[in-house]
Formats: structure tokens, C-alpha cells, sequence
């Protein structure tokens, strides 16, 4: 079956300015915007380096510490003077494609910026706790050397934790374990009266724990995240299948990639599945399959 209403054709609107600088983006791209994104990312990675080495190792005290500053900040709302509670990440860094119109309104911001520790990483567990500005970049240099990774990386390495949660954090795994947040088990959350709670499915926030995720923050300040790993097999097997066709003919063979071949259902299925479409009528599907040992690999291939 098709998916509903993807043969249809749109009529095409008259190219104006706006489509010239999109065709032509590179000439500023190029010589200007990735120079400085390229200092930039350095300048965030020093600073977090910097950091390191004065405050120490991160730990649970200190994450504490680092917690209760934002409880101190959210006490010192008058909740009829100032306006609402938001972050005061500026709409510049943020990774999405949401208008933060919010904050340019009268609002109270709260600065999380400082949240940026990986607490611990517990190996027997597979289980991970981080800070809501942690990136996905960290998270990965943290587990990969211990041979795990999250369950659900998604690929921006400057997507944050709390971005990922309180967004739509989704990756080329999501076909085994979800959205970003199905892996998470537990949220720490600053509430509107500076209280912390730690809520989990089976908890007595429970209602908190499932109505985080998708939230844009709306329902608390996240302020850590444990969440599940998975372990890193050492070897893939890549697929590339070209797709022309129609966008019905582009949807189903995305649905069938998912799908061991031939049908052979002992066939393993894939870790990773994702697509790129080029056009209407043009796409690369690609399923990738991962192996503990080279042998295995071996074997798949033959």
C-alpha cells in the first residue's frame, strides 16, 4: 500500500530572490560562515575544556551544586512581576526549526548553560546520566572508547540531551528503540516552585516522566537524564539501493528496507535504515547491518 496523497503533484511557484540566494549560498557559506562555525565550535570546546580542568571530575555533589543554582534562580520569581520561566539559551544556538517568538516577549529567563557534565556512565547497567546541555558529540566520545553507544544517537553533533528530549530526537535506529526519549529512564526536573523531582515510568511522577518528552520544556526545567547504551559491534555491513520512481514507489521501498531479504526472516534485521531523497522521482535507500566479529561480516557477505 502507498502512502495517502504522495503521487500528487504541486504546481511550482515563480522562482524569486530568496530561491537565487539558496541556489547560490555557497559564496557566502564557504568563505565566511564556515570559518567562523569551524572557531566557534573550537572556542566551545576549549571552554568546556578549561572548565574540566578547574572544577574537577564531574560527580553527583557537584551536579547537585550545579542544580541547585538554577532552584535559586527560579525562587527568585515573582509570579505575578515577571514573566514566564524559560532558558536563556539564545534562539541563535538553538538547533530547530521552531520561531523561539517566546523569548522575545516578557519572560524570566534561567541560565542552564553551566549543565554541560556527563555525571556517570554505568557500565554493568548500560545505562548513562547526563546534563542537559551535554552534546551528542560528548556522549559518544564518552562511550565509545568503553565499547557502548546510546541506543538512539542522532547525527548533529551539536543536538544537546535536553534538546533531543524535550524535541524529537530520532535516528536511524528509531525502528528498534524509538525516539531519543523511549530510551531514557529517568528525568531530574526543576519545577516552577524550585522544587527537584527525579520522575520515572513507575514512580509517583510518572505523569511527569511521560509528559516530558515533545514538551519544549513547558512542563519543567530538565536538568539531567539517565538513559540506556547499547553495545558498539565493530563491524557493518552497508547497503545502497537507488530508488526512481514516483514518491509512492520512494515510500514503499522505504517500508521494505526495513524487512530482511528475500523475505528470509532469519535474516537479521537492520540496525540502521535511512534514506535520502533526492527529488521527486530520485532516492538512495541504505540499511546497515552490524557484526561483533570480522568472520560474521565475512559470512554475510559471501
Amino acid at each position: 500500500m502507498g502512502m495517502p496523497g504522495c503521487g500528487r503533484q504541486r504546481a511550482k511557484r515563480p522562482n524569486s530572490f530568496a530561491d537565487f540566494l539558496v541556489q547560490f549560498r555557497w559564496v557566502l557559506i564557504v568563505p565566511i560562515v564556515l570559518p567562523l562555525s569551524f572557531l566557534f565550535y573550537q572556542y566551545i570546546q576549549w571552554r568546556a575544556t578549561i572548565r574540566r580542568l578547574i572544577h574537577g571530575p564531574p560527580s553527583e555533589e557537584k551536579h547537585r551544586q550545579a542544580i541547585k543554582k538554577v532552584q535559586d534562580r527560579i525562587k527568585r520569581r515573582h509570579p505575578k512581576l515577571d514573566g514566564m520561566i524559560c532558558t536563556a539559551r539564545r534562539p541563535w544556538l538553538e538547533v530547530s526549526m521552531r520561531h523561539s517568538e517566546h523569548k522575545r516577549s516578557h519572560r524570566f529567563e534561567v541560565d542552564l548553560s553551566h549543565l554541560t557534565d556527563i555525571v556517570w556512565v554505568d557500565r554493568e547497567r548500560m545505562l548513562i546520566k547526563c546534563e542537559p546541555m551535554v552534546c551528542m558529540s560528548e556522549v559518544s566520545a564518552a562511550v565509545l572508547p568503553l565499547g557502548m553507544a546510546p541506543q538512539v544517537l542522532p547525527e548533529l553533533d551539536d543536538l544537546t540531551v535536553g534538546g533531543v528530549i524535550n524535541g524529537y530526537g530520532i535516528e536511524g535506529s528509531s525502528h528498534l528503540f524509538g525516539l531519543f526519549s523511549d530510551t531514557c529512564v529517568a528525568y531530574e526536573l526543576v519545577l516552577v516552585d524550585g522544587s527537584l523531582v527525579r520522575a520515572t515510568a513507575d514512580n509517583e511522577y510518572s505523569d511527569l516522566f511521560h509528559a516530558v518528552p515533545w514538551s519544549h520544556g513547558s512542563i519543567g526545567l530538565l536538568v539531567g537524564a539517565e538513559f540506556r547504551l547499547t553495545p558498539v559491534k565493530e563491524y557493518m555491513k552497508v547497503t545502497y539501493s537507488p530508488v526512481t520512481g514516483n514518491l509512492d514507489d520512494i515510500a514503499n521501498h522505504y517500508l521494505e528496507s526495513f524487512r530482511p531479504p528475500q523475505n528470509d526472516y532469519e535474516e537479521k534485521v537492520p540496525d540502521f535504515v535511512e534514506t535520502m531523497i533526492f527529488n521527486e522521482t530520485n532516492a538512495d535507500h541504505n540499511r546497515q547491518v552490524c557484526f561483533k566479529r570480522r568472520g560474521d561480516l565475512q559470512r554475510e557477505c559471501d
